[in-house]
């Protein structure tokens, strides 16, 4: 990780905090205390606001950490890349999107998924050829393996309690902001 651009993404912090401030209410007290920031299609559109508040919460470890070594290794990144404001407009519109489909389907969900898969997403098809992966792959196996996993599981009802749809949503929300902001993001120096 480095520390010198995470001290930079502001936005990043942010989240992680936000996010963190919540896991450990949920943690300290009962994640029961929590469930009014989830999406629930019973409860919509009383509960209109948990469209948003869902993407921030979390109650169980590993699906906090996944999801901020998610938001913190890559976001940071991605945050330089796009700039602040683009990229709270990323994160705001995959966690929408993602509570939007949890409405349309009917069910539930929560956590920061949706928007560390669009993080993802962006970020691995910006430098598709770039090797950082897992046995010196290029960038673009990982999103490619994400798609095909998530298909598969939905066609074979694999991991049922694993937000697929949001998954895949996220992933074009990061494909649809790449093809738009591309041109205009911020080039990187990496450190080899």
């Amino acid at each position: 990780m480095d520390f010198l651009v995470l001290r930079k993404s502001i936005v990043t912090l942010i989240f992680f905090g936000l996010c963190t401030f919540i896991f450990l209410i949920g943690q300290l007290t009962t994640p029961e205390n929590l469930r009014f920031l989830a999406v629930a299609f019973d409860e919509f559109p009383q509960n209109w606001f948990t469209l948003i508040t869902h993407g921030f919460l979390h109650i169980e470890w590993y699906h906090y950490s996944i999801n901020m070594l998610l938001l913190l290794f890559i976001g940071m990144w991605v945050e330089q890349l796009l700039g602040k404001i683009r990229y709270i407009l990323l994160v705001s519109i995959s966690i929408l999107a993602g509570g939007i489909t949890l409405i349309l389907f009917q069910t539930g969900g929560i956590g920061f998924s949706v928007a560390g898969i669009a993080i993802l997403f962006y970020y691995h098809l910006a430098f598709p050829w770039k090797k950082e992966i897992l046995f010196n792959l290029p960038n673009f196996i990982l999103p490619l393996f994400i798609v095909v996993i998530s298909l598969l599981a939905l066609a074979f009802d694999w991991m049922s309690s694993v937000g697929h749809i949001p998954h895949l949503i996220g992933a074009l929300t990061g494909i649809l902001f790449l093809f738009v902001y591309k041109n205009k993001h911020t080039n990187l120096e990496f450190s080899e």
